[in-house]
């Protein structure tokens, strides 16, 4: 099952609603007990904690934490940040069982010893305004500590929905973010991938409900994860077409067709605009025709480097009327935001259809800034589904895979590697050939979006787009292996590449 991501008011009815069944402070005794024993598994005992707790139930989470820590031996100082005392009844309780146990308590960061372990309990979800104060300063100490830097349940200053730093204010950067009940969609896009390092999620034993948000994860594509029968032959596997390659752009066309081969296709053949290459050299088993005809084929990508010529509109075009599976990105991207007739062909398309907007394209079909698409990831691509009837990849960090139905899907894979010339193209060729092996829709999409993210794991820079599809057919050699008589096991068993680890069982 998917690890679901939980908005705001979900989080906050589940709070609600334990906090009837378990009473009000069990929910916070638990996410204490949670962050203190992960803490443990990184630091020895002995070492030096500071904890920076805030005047809501944050803060709350911290001081019990601070409370267990020093009963497994820490030396445990806590800050408290913004007020002399928490408002919330639990937090208030907390902090006096903190003061019971004769706990170090400070209110100027500044002025504690150095520490091996800080911990940013400041603020949770929530937030509504940029950090000011104490507690934008606490936050700074914070960030300048030369320490294991944590924070619990969101990194404070972070928007736990859009991944946005609230107000534009950089707050607390962790190494290890500790978050409860459910993961939010914040921690793995926009910001969030810098802000929260390895996000540990733990639902403190609580049953989460099933939502319309998810992390892509394998359980997500188990198909795609069946070895193949040895009984087969590349008809079994499908026909891809790629159309591009315009004028001095034929390396995008070239890309996407080589990654549909690395990733399973049958037989791949390439349309060039503006060229009259016969062989790819580096792949001759590519196949090059004058003029594909995309009825033929299990599935089409059309818009890498394909250019704005009348005969690359017209390809565009004839590709919305074919039954099977068609993938639109670049160049063909660009034509509809301009086009309200094609726009109009896509929305009404009966075959699978996949757009794979940057950013940018991303803009320009939804007439918004750039600035304004990132500012809310997960909601524009939930609208661009919505303005085209397609499922749409916004490709950035955390990749956010949306149906028009609401049903959404955040990527937990990839790195800055992937900030290259070519890599969406790969990506375009990817999902074609899982539509080619007779994959469903979503499984298509999901399971290539994923493999494309952890082919770049390990890297941060140097990583050329040629390479991803070899190394994401790697990642499926070693996840299809990991298949046991059983089923499949969660990602964070499954692979290296999850930045999940799940579930505290009470």
């Amino acid at each position: 099952m998917s690890e679901s991501l939980l908005n705001i008011a979900q989080i906050r009815e589940l709070e609600e609603k334990y906090a009837r069944i378990l009473g009000t402070d069990e929910l916070m005794k638990r996410a204490g007990i949670v962050a203190a024993e992960y803490i443990a598994k990184k630091a020895q005992p002995g070492l030096r904690v500071t904890i920076l707790c805030g005047r809501g139930n944050n803060g709350g989470d911290g001081y019990v934490c601070a409370l267990y820590l020093k009963e497994m031996g820490y030396d445990v100082t806590v800050v408290q940040v913004g007020a002399r005392a928490p408002k919330s009844p639990e937090a208030q309780r907390a902090l006096k069982a903190w003061e019971n146990a004769n706990g170090k308590l400070f209110f100027d960061p500044y002025q504690t010893e150095k520490a091996d372990v800080v911990v940013d309990a400041i603020f949770g979800i929530g937030l509504s305004r940029a950090l000011e104060g104490d507690e934008l300063d606490a936050a700074m100490w914070f960030n300048e500590r030369q320490a294991l830097h944590v924070s619990l349940d969101i990194p404070s200053g972070l928007d736990s929905q859009t991944g946005t730093w609230v107000g534009g204010r950089l707050g607390c950067r962790a190494d290890h973010t500790i978050t409860f009940l459910a993961g939010k969609p914040g921690l793995f896009t926009a910001d969030g991938l810098d802000a929260c390092g390895h996000v540990h999620i733990d639902n403190l034993g609580i049953s989460i409900p099933l939502t319309t948000s998810n992390l892509i994860e394998p359980v997500d594509f188990v198909h795609v994860l069946q070895p193949r029968k040895h009984n087969t032959a590349k008809h079994n596997y499908g026909k891809v077409g790629v159309i591009g390659g315009g004028s001095g752009t034929v390396g995008a066309a070239l890309i996407a067709a080589r990654s549909a081969l690395f990733m399973g296709a049958g037989r791949v053949y390439v349309e060039l605009l503006e060229d009259n290459m016969r062989l790819d050299p580096f792949c001759p088993e590519l196949m090059f025709r004058d003029r594909i005809d995309p009825k033929e084929m299990d599935a089409v990508v059309i818009g890498p480097g394909l250019g704005f010529s009348e005969l690359a509109r017209r390809r565009v075009y004839e590709c919305t009327e074919i039954s099977g599976a068609l993938v639109l990105d670049a160049d063909a991207l660009t034509m509809i935001a301009k086009d309200e007739e094609l726009l109009s062909k896509i929305a009404h398309r009966m075959g699978p259809t996949v757009i794979t907007p940057h950013p940018g394209e991303a803009a320009s079909l939804l007439g918004l800034s750039t600035k304004e698409i990132q500012a809310d990831r997960l909601s524009r691509a939930l609208d661009l589904s919505v303005l085209t009837g397609a499922v749409s990849v916004l490709k950035g960090a955390g990749t956010i895979v949306a149906q028009r139905s609401s049903l959404s899907w955040i990527n937990p894979t990839g790195t800055a590697a992937l900030a290259t010339a070519g890599s969406g193209d790969a990506l375009t060729g990817m999902i074609a050939a899982m539509f080619a092996q007779h994959y469903e829709l979503i499984t298509s999409v999901i399971s290539a979006v994923y493999l494309h993210g952890a082919a770049s794991e390990g890297r941060d820079f140097g990583l050329l787009a040629s390479e991803l599809a070899p190394r994401a057919a790697e990642v499926l050699r070693k996840l299809r292996a990991s298949v046991t008589a059983n089923g499949i096991q969660r990602a964070s068993t499954l692979s290296e590449h999850s930045r999940v680890v799940t579930h505290h069982i009470y």
